[in-house]
Order: structure tokens, then sequence, then C-alpha cells
């Protein structure tokens, strides 16, 4: 569906979604390309996508020419979404998309140079507002960059959608029930995702979390041991108003204490013991207001209130953070949702940590063939509700916001009683997590689970894989040409490789090899090398897409072994030229049908082609250009091997040099290869049988 702003509004006016985030400091404000932002809001889309939130997303994208290169993920959202609705400037007709709508912007407003990506549901929303702005050197227009900020404040978000739904003379759909434990949680594993990102130092994308200083800190640590970035959360917390800071190390029935900000030493306590035996009992936070002569009250003397939150490493409790509260209610008090945010953040940390220690080889690679058989990268976040009230303060209710498509907790829901902090109960069960597909995201993190009195029916543990894995593909997608190529351009151009895994994944198990190359990765990487020559795909996009794709291909090379007996082929790149893609996918066809195959790789020297030919004796040798300079350097390929005495080999040539600059062709004494390459190849093997 496609709508359009009701308004006409003159030159330069109009409404700015930038300028809602135009007090954000200077130093503190985005100034990146566009694969930055491409690559933030991958990591809020995955998260909607991952958890099933039922969001509005609201999508700013210059102008509708652009959104073919985010098709694929917006087509996928939109499945999960309460709405999609993405704005630009109609210079295209765009596509017809069920649940997606577009609005056109009128030329020349402000919001035709702006990108966004707003998400509003329940339990999760964020706003990353920026605006283009031309770097110029000499006068000279250079590039584009984006000015903005990524914002976590709820204020924002709604202004955002209000100032949207105004512009359309529409009502705005209001969230009625916010989850701030839940939002919390969730942006923890968005700063880890963004942390962890190969592209984090390149792009410099951690001060995209200024709105979030409490974990950018604790990111700081990442790369230092457990205990130190246990003891740099504990000075966070501090700074952040709490009034006393101690995190357990669950041993057994046993909680350990591992880090406290008190002066006095702590001892160990039995999991079964206040707050902190009941969350780590339950696998959910537990708040309380602390009762004179509690174990809480013992052990945070100058707080009114409390919160325990467990942290779960690789999808198991490894211990609980209980801080004190200076509130009454801790259910309101900012700095509990802090808390969790904090522990999430630290679940998050110390899985990476436990991956990399116990399956390095676990991480996929460009060249994996297939995607791994099991799912779920490291531990994605651990999303909350809001838990029972302490001893002395009445339950309140919950929201309760939970995808129906996630297996339900483990762990009862408080039945409106309250929690008591001097409750005795059985030893502890370690509750596990109960995400499909993976660990660290347990249930109550995900919204509509409450702390449950201790009880005996805790379910018991799983046993979680180690290592990153891939999870199953969604057995509903549209498993189309088209919708899988724009799916994994989608990804490629996001430095998403996950989701460029899953679309291969899918591919494998629908089509034939030979038409996954053909119909998937070569038109994915001609669309993004137009998109690179157009100025609408970076330079380090394109070359993440050729990196993905020729591992691939060279996967595919390797797996198959020469026919024997078959015409042997001796196939690589001319000299200087460092672009494989077109002669690994000549080896691989030829392989394919029955010849024996060479590769030799790039930057092939003609010094060396002489004695190649006078040792292997090939009958055909095929080169492949991409440059002017590498195509020129075949004109001495081919006086070399009519040095060569008979028998000499054919000699084939191709690539985009020879379409750039035509005349080069007759240069050569040769073969030059045009058209499709599997009709190439079956001439070829004609060829060679009569």
């Amino acid at each position: 569906m496609i709508a359009s702003s009701s308004s006409t509004p003159s030159r330069a006016t109009g409404p700015s979604l930038a300028r809602l985030v135009g007090d954000v400091p200077v130093e503190r404000r985005l100034h990146h390309p566009a694969d930055a932002l491409v690559i933030i809001g991958r990591q809020l889309e995955l998260l909607v996508q991952d958890e099933h939130l039922p969001a509005d997303l609201s999508f700013g994208v210059l102008r509708f020419s652009l959104f073919r290169l985010h098709q694929g993920r917006i087509a996928q959202l939109s499945r999960v979404c309460r709405s999609v609705t993405v704005y630009g400037e109609a210079d295209i007709e765009p596509p017809t998309m069920p649940g997606v709508t577009f609005v056109a912007l009128q030329p020349n407003t402000p919001l035709c140079q702006e990108w966004f990506l707003i998400v509003d549901s329940p339990g999760f929303w964020a706003a990353l507002l920026t605006q283009a702005v031309a770097e110029r050197t000499g006068g000279t227009m250079r590039r584009y960059r984006f000015e903005g900020a990524l914002s976590a404040d709820e204020r924002i978000v709604k202004r955002a959608g209000l100032l949207l739904s105004l512009m359309q003379q529409q009502p705005m759909a209001p969230v009625v029930q916010r989850d701030h434990f839940a939002n919390k949680a969730r942006w923890a594993q968005i700063a880890y995702g963004l942390a962890t990102h190969p592209e984090c130092k390149r792009l410099n994308l951690l001060p995209s979390l200024y709105d979030l200083p409490y974990l950018l800190e604790i990111l700081t640590t990442a790369e230092q041991s457990d205990e130190q970035t246990l003891a740099e959360a504990i000075q966070v917390l501090r700074s952040a108003g709490t009034l006393g800071e101690l995190c357990y190390r669950s041993d057994g029935n046993v909680l350990n204490p591992a880090v406290w900000s008190s002066t006095r030493p702590m001892a160990a306590i039995s999991a079964t013991q206040g707050l902190a035996g009941q969350a780590a009992q339950q696998g959910v936070p537990a708040l309380g207001t602390l009762l004179a002569g509690s174990l809480d009250q013992e052990l945070l003397p100058d707080a009114l209130s409390a919160i325990a939150v467990p942290i779960y490493v690789q999808g198991r409790v490894w211990g609980v953070l209980l801080a004190g509260l200076h509130e009454p209610e801790p259910h309101d008090a900012p700095t509990a949702q802090i808390v969790v945010a904090v522990a999430a953040l630290l679940g998050q940390i110390m899985s990476g940590r436990a991956i990399q220690q116990t399956s390095p080889a676990a991480m996929p690679s460009f060249a994996a063939a297939t995607a791994p058989a099991v799912a779920a990268p490291p531990s994605r976040a651990v999303v909350p509700t809001v838990p029972a009230n302490g001893a002395a303060s009445p339950a309140k209710t919950a929201p309760t916001f939970s995808p129906p498509s996630f297996p339900a907790a483990p762990f009862q829901a408080l039945n409106g009683s309250a929690a008591n902090t001097q409750v005795e109960a059985p030893a502890a069960t370690a509750p596990t997590a109960a995400a499909p597909g993976g660990f660290g995201l347990p249930a109550w993190m995900r919204g509509g689970q409450v702390a449950a009195p201790p009880s005996s029916t805790v379910a018991p543990a799983k046993q979680i894989p180690p290592g990153l894995v891939l999870a199953a593909p969604d057995p509903f997608n549209d498993r189309s040409w088209p919708m899988l190529q724009k799916r994994m351009m989608g990804a490629l151009i996001a430095f998403d490789q996950r989701s460029a895994e899953y679309v291969w994944q899918e591919a494998c198990g629908v089509y034939a090899t030979e038409e996954i190359c053909t119909e998937l990765l070569m038109p994915v990487q001609i669309a993004v090398g137009e998109g690179w020559h157009r100025g609408e795909v970076s330079v380090a996009a394109e070359h993440f897409t050729s990196r993905f794709v020729e591992g691939k291909l060279l996967t595919l090379l390797n797996a198959y072994v020469d026919s024997p007996g078959g015409p042997l082929a001796v196939i690589g790149c001319a000299q200087n030229e460092l672009h494989e893609l077109g002669a690994i996918m000549l080896s691989l066809f030829m392989r394919w049908s029955g010849f024996r195959v060479i590769y030799l790789g790039q930057n092939v020297p003609n010094t060396t082609i002489e004695e190649a030919i006078r040792q292997i004796r090939p009958q055909v040798l095929g080169l492949s250009a991409t440059t002017i300079e590498a195509a020129h350097s075949l004109t001495e390929v081919g006086q070399i091997i009519a040095r060569v005495e008979p028998p000499r080999p054919m000699f084939i040539f191709g690539g985009m040099a020879f379409y750039e600059r035509p005349d080069l062709r007759s240069r050569i004494a040769g073969q030059f290869l045009e058209g499709d390459i599997r009709q190439i190849v079956r001439q070829l093997a004609d060829t060679f049988r009569k």
C-alpha cells in the first residue's frame, strides 16, 4: 500500500525527526557513513525478528529507489511486526508488499534527507534518527555522512511516532503497557551485538550507545577477565545510584560472594535465602522492600528496597546480581532497570568468553558450504518483565507479553501474592534459558514472567550445546529466486553474515547447487556491484559480499573431485587481476561438466604461463580479467601460447574489462567467452567429446 504525506510544503520546510535529537552534545552525536547506520539498524531488526516482537516499525530510506537494498529484510519483518511503514521520496514506484505501507514524501523536505528507523513495542523501543550531511573537500562534495543519534528514550520514540502520524493525518496507535525491564535488557543485547560486530572498530560503532553510558563503561572491560568485568559492573551500579552491590556465584546449593562494594567481608549464603536465593532458584528477578532484621537488610543496610537479578551464562544461571535501592518501591525505580540491563550484559559478555575458550572452531566462516545444523548466535539477550514485589508491599500485575511461538517458561508466575525475602525453600535447581535454539535468553527477559515463591517444581536443567550455531530457517519463507536474492543482498550489505547463511541454507534445501550459483550467488554479486557503481552501496559492503560469494564458490569447488580421464583445464586470473569470481565460477562449472580443473587463483604472472603449459600440458587455458590493465596483459599470453610446440591448449578468456573495452577482444589470440556460463561450458565439453 502506498500513501502520501498530505501537506505540500515548500522547499526545506516540513517535519524533521533529526531535530528530536538535536540537543545531543556534539561529541556524542553520530557522524557515520551509511554502512554504520545499516549495521546499527540491523541489530534492532534482528532483535524484533528473532523475538517475534509485534512492533510498529517506521523506516526512512531517503528515496524509494534505495529501498530495494533493504526489501528482503523488510519482507521478513513484515510478517512479525504489527505495522511496517516506509518513508521516502517517490522517485520510483515502490513494490507491492503485504503488510508494508509506503508513504511518499514531498521532494526537498527535511525527511527526504533523513535516514531513520523507529521501533516501538511493549517490550522494546528505539529510535535511530539521522540526517544526511555532505562532506566537501576543496568545495567539492565527496560523499554523504549521517549525523544524529541512536536513542533509547521512550519520550523520543513517542514524539517521533506522533510527528509521523500527524504528517499523515492519522491517529497514532498507542503502546498501552510498557515493560521497562524487558526494554533495558534488550538494550544490553543491542549493546553487546554492536560491541562484538566485526565492523565495530572500523566504523566506530560504540559511541552510538551514548544513551546507555553504564553499558558502555562495562563494554570497555569486555576483553578482560570475568573478575575485572564484574568489578567494573559493581562500580557502574554505584555510580548509577544503587546503595550496596553484591555479585554471587552459584555453586550448587550455595551462593558464594564473587565481588561486592562493601568494605566488610561477605559470607556465602544458602541458595534458598533472601532475594538472591529466590532469583537463583526461580531464574527470574526478585524485588522487595527490605524488612528490619532480614538477611537482605543486613547485606544492604543503607537501602530501602533491593533487586536480585540472575546472570545467565550459556543458558544457565551462573550467579545473581544483588543491588540496594533508595526508593521504597523497587518496581518503579529507574536504578532497578539499570541493574537488569547490567546483569543482562554481564551474561552476554561471559557467555561470549565461554564460547571462545571452549569452542573457538564453532564460529561460522565465509567458506562454510552449508549452515551448521543447530542454531543461535551467542546469547542475544536476556529480556525481562516486572518481577514480584518484596515482603512488605503488595504484588503488582506484570505486563503479560510473551510471543506465542516461544515455549512457555518453566517457572510459575506469582499468583497475586507478595514475595517473601525470608521464606525457606528446598535446594535450588539451576534454571536454564527457555529460548528456542540457543542460550542466554531466559523467558523472564522476554516478558510476561514474574518472580514466584520458591517451589520444588522448577524444571530440570537442559544441556545447551556450546558454540555459535544457526537457528533453523523459517519454514514459511517465500523461497522464490527474487525473494532469496533480496534477502541475501539485504543481509550482505548490512554485514549480517548470520542471515546470509540462513538464506544459503534455505536455498540448499530446495534447489540444485548449479541453480544456486547462477540464480542466487551471481545475481546478488552483480546487484551489489551495480549498487556500488551507483553510489548506493559502500566499497566495504561490496567487498564483504564478494568475500562471502567467493567463499561459497571455493568451498563448492573443493568439495567436488575431478572426473578421471576428463580434459585438463588450467583456470586462473590474468596478471595483476585480483577479482576471482568469474574464474572460480568457470572452474566449478567445468569440473561439474567432466573437466579436470587446476585452479591457479589470482594474479597469474605471464612469466609462468609458458612453463605451466609445458609442464602441465593442459587442453584448455582460461584466464579472466576485470580491469583494463589485466586485459592488456592477455595479449602477451596469446603470443606465449603461439611459441609453445604443439599440442597447444585452447585459450579462452573473459571478464568485465572486455565489456568496457570491446575492442580488446580482437587483440587477443584466443576465444572470448560471452553469455550464459552453463551454455559456454556445455559447448566446451561437446567440443572435446568430439
